[in-house]
């Protein structure tokens, strides 16, 4: 088995480090050992032994995670960040010859890793001009007999926008009548306007997520699974084939954090990403011949169409080349015409960004519309 290159990771590492303007970055500006501090009056004791780790997760977090989404601690599976809680469901549910329903744009690990495993991809379509809006009648055709799973994101990665706890739960029923189980990655869910529910505590509903783009703990990596009792089980034993345990470290203090701080935590997003929305929403219309875009409702990204005749991947490397701004081609989610656009930079980045994109476009006004 060889794994896959995912396009967007690269294009981030090569990239990142030397950009002015990073549109890019999907997560929040990190919290501080200070800031952390002073929410959670946490600190490791002096006697604290390294050492140490949890096989089955820290306590505390799963009684944390327990008590978040009503469930038992048997639900959860506690992971080192959201791609392993992905890959742990694939590799537990998928196996070689199976199909996997998965939306399109989409991100890219979503399909590339059950790929990887032997699955195959079967496109379900979410379109611009229906907004992005997941599209049921589509989906009830797309399934076989070889179908296992569907595969969504909530708040959708790359758009921002939301789906409803209705039609997941009509995905979940569609699915549950094909003997299928449905994913849905929540990494951005508690980054939505309005505080929304989680979609598990349905059948045949798993759903991963993270502390790592919303509450600013990207460097703990904390992630998590929270499945029904028998594929958290598997998920679990599949764990030991990947990390074994996770960081005892990173799992108490994201505890702490969700425990202690979780709403100020919320706040402090809600702050950066309110004032960037705006930001971002007076540019995009002022600039209605440059980008056009569905508005996201929640997290930091958003996935703007552009009506230049030039693939996205050139046309990124021509706003980085000439303007130092780093945003994401279309084509890494499956959707030339658009580039991912993030928003949780620094607002004075942010704008200072959408200015040299403006101008990095503009300089390509010469090429003729799709």
């Amino acid at each position: 088995m060889q794994a896959p290159r995912i396009d967007l990771f690269e294009w981030l590492l090569h990239h990142a480090s030397t950009a002015k303007y990073n549109l890019a970055y999907s997560n929040i500006s990190g919290l501080t050992v200070e800031e952390f501090t002073e929410l959670t009056s946490f600190l490791l004791p002096n006697t604290f032994d390294l050492g140490v780790n949890q096989q089955y997760g820290a306590s505390e977090l799963k009684e944390c995670l327990r008590s978040l989404y009503d469930c038992t601690v048997n639900n959860i599976v506690t992971t080192t960040g959201a791609s392993e809680a992905n890959y742990l469901v694939f590799s537990s549910l998928l196996s070689k010859g199976d199909e996997f329903i998965v939306e399109q744009p989409g991100y890219q690990p979503m399909w590339l890793t059950p790929e990887m495993l032997g699955a195959q991809r079967i496109n379900w379509p979410r379109t611009f001009e229906n907004e992005f809006r997941v599209d049921l009648e589509a989906l009830k055709n797309l399934f076989t007999k070889k179908t296992k799973l569907v595969v969504l994101t909530n708040l959708h990665n790359p758009s921002g926008v939301y789906t409803d706890a209705t039609t997941i739960k009509a995905v979940a029923e569609v699915a549950c009548d094909h003997d299928a189980f449905v994913l849905v990655d929540e990494i951005f869910l508690d980054g939505a306007i309005t505080k929304k529910p989680s979609s598990f505590g349905l059948p045949n509903v798993l759903v991963t997520s993270s502390a790592t783009k919303i509450y600013g703990l990207g460097g703990l990596h904390s992630g998590w699974i929270v499945a029904p009792e028998e594929i958290a089980m598997r998920c679990q034993r599949m764990k030991a084939h990947t990390t074994g345990a996770s960081s005892y470290v990173s799992e108490i203090m994201t505890a702490r954090l969700l425990k202690d701080a979780r709403d100020t935590v919320m706040k402090r997003f809600q702050k950066q990403a309110t004032t960037n929305r705006a930001i971002l929403k007076k540019w995009m219309n002022q600039n209605p011949d440059i980008l056009t875009w569905v508005e996201p409702e929640g997290g930091l990204v958003c996935f703007p169409k552009y009506s230049l005749k030039l693939p996205s991947v050139d046309l990124c490397k021509h706003l980085f080349e000439t303007q130092k701004v780093l945003v994401n081609p279309g084509a890494y989610f499956n959707s030339e015409g658009f580039i991912r656009l993030s928003f949780g930079c620094d607002s004075e980045i942010l704008q200072n960004g959408l200015e040299a994109l403006a101008i990095g476009m503009q300089n390509l006004s010469h090429v003729r519309p799709m």
